[in-house]
């Protein structure tokens, strides 16, 4: 009866054992990266957008994110999440959505403020882009972005 050298099968799991290792680490290191820099770039994006807003003469400033507590339903809280990313303005009961549209192959981010009675301004480019963009969108475009912000609004 013949033996079967099973170090070279050994060895080769260890390889595979030790590079899968290797590739779960780096996903590991990585979201911790992205979940402790959260604040620093919540930061910088009202920062920035802040910054576009005053070089269009506007009064109203972002203040930060807004967190969703726990009065409002967690499904809710979701699928208002999903269409853009909502802020709490600064001396004022407003809310600021931040979404996106691609067009042309082109990401345009506008903003749009929501009063508290979910009635809505006209959407705000958030950039050159965007303002490019906003030519050459159909009205209908923006419109059902702002449709879906005044049903989603608290």
């Amino acid at each position: 009866m013949q033996r079967v050298n099973t170090t070279w099968l050994k060895g080769k799991f260890r390889e595979i054992g030790v590079f899968l290792g290797w590739i779960a680490g780096m996903f590991l290191v990585a979201g911790l990266a992205w979940f402790l820099t959260r604040p620093a770039r919540a930061g910088s994006a009202v920062r920035h957008i802040n910054a576009s807003l005053s070089a269009m003469g506007e009064t109203r400033k972002l203040e930060a994110p807004l967190v969703f507590d726990r009065s409002m339903p967690r499904w809710k809280a979701a699928k208002a999440a999903q269409l853009g990313n909502w802020y709490a303005l600064s001396n004022s009961e407003d809310l600021g959505v931040v979404f996106s549209v691609m067009a042309d192959g082109i990401l345009a981010p506008f903003l749009v403020f929501v009063s508290p009675q979910g009635e809505t301004g006209q959407p705000i480019p958030l950039g050159a882009h965007s303002v490019q963009i906003r030519d050459r969108l159909s009205p209908g475009t923006l419109q059902t972005y702002i449709k879906r912000f005044k049903g989603e609004e608290q």
